[in-house]
């Protein structure tokens, strides 16, 4: 059974996502940061294999990568990360760009983080329809990793539907259409947006994108399964330490 769904079995709503970058702020505590969320109480680690050109992603993000990438975090590193994050005993949702896992190839990239304990894959700038989308859907479903996807407030029933024929796991709903970024506010139409994707989707619904306090995750739990912040952590990162995730974390979600 995927790590998700016995997590999704034992609690259907109330969970947190929380997402780290691998090489921010260097390799090697990258692991303290994951060993933070845990322990400040996330549910879920998403994991984001660093990219040089990450579209959906806010310049916190976006620099915090472009730095990881000078720092050394090279996908064998990543990959390397992501089986000591997994050893912590939370699903690891995997996230990055459709050029990772195309330059690596799709099949091997997916069963290498299958094997290295990856419950989930979220690729925003690969839609499912597409001709790697379907190599990718094939692989995770050979795998038994959760294919994620993400879509945004404004997005029409009908391709939703589309998307929901393969959907598994969970759906990723930004919080707004645009990139990420703590400074963002949150779509007027969201909360019908959400309800509609559980009644088409039959999956637990994630919402993130400009989650920065401890209102906004109780806002968003109203409506949303799943709660989602990252941002908020780089700046964690920058301006005091690894060891301030926890803490703040811990007041993020209390």
């Amino acid at each position: 059974m995927n790590n998700l769904e016995k997590l999704f079995a034992g609690k259907k709503g109330g969970l947190f996502m929380a997402h780290m970058i691998a090489g921010c702020p260097t390799m090697e505590e990258s692991e303290k940061v994951a060993e933070a969320l845990v322990k400040g109480g996330a549910d879920i680690i998403e994991l984001q294999i660093p990219f040089s050109d990450p579209m959906a992603d806010g310049p916190a993000i976006a620099v915090a990568s472009e730095e990881a990438i000078k720092g050394g975090a090279t996908v064998a590193k990543s990959l390397a990360l992501l089986e000591k994050v997994a050893r912590l005993g939370k699903p690891v949702a995997v996230m990055t760009y459709l050029n990772i896992p195309f330059r690596y190839g799709i099949s091997k990239f997916v069963t290498k983080i299958a094997k290295t304990g990856a419950s989930a894959l979220i690729v925003p700038d690969c839609p499912f329809d597409t001709e790697e989308g379907r190599e990718l859907l094939t692989a995770c479903k050979e795998t038994q990793v959760y294919l994620i996807p993400v879509v945004s407030p404004g997005v029409p029933k009908e391709r939703l539907e589309q998307l929901a024929t393969d959907a598994s796991g969970f759906v990723y709903c930004t919080s707004r259409q645009g990139i990420t970024g703590a400074n963002s506010k949150f779509a007027k139409e969201l909360v019908d947006f959400v309800k509609e994707l559980k009644e088409i989707f039959k999956l637990p619904i994630a919402v993130g994108f400009g989650v920065k306090s401890k209102e906004d995750v109780a806002e968003l739990a109203k409506v949303a399964d799943i709660v989602i912040a990252g941002s908020f952590f780089i700046h964690v990162i920058k301006t005091s330490s690894p060891g301030s995730v926890e803490k703040s974390l811990k007041s993020l979600i209390s």
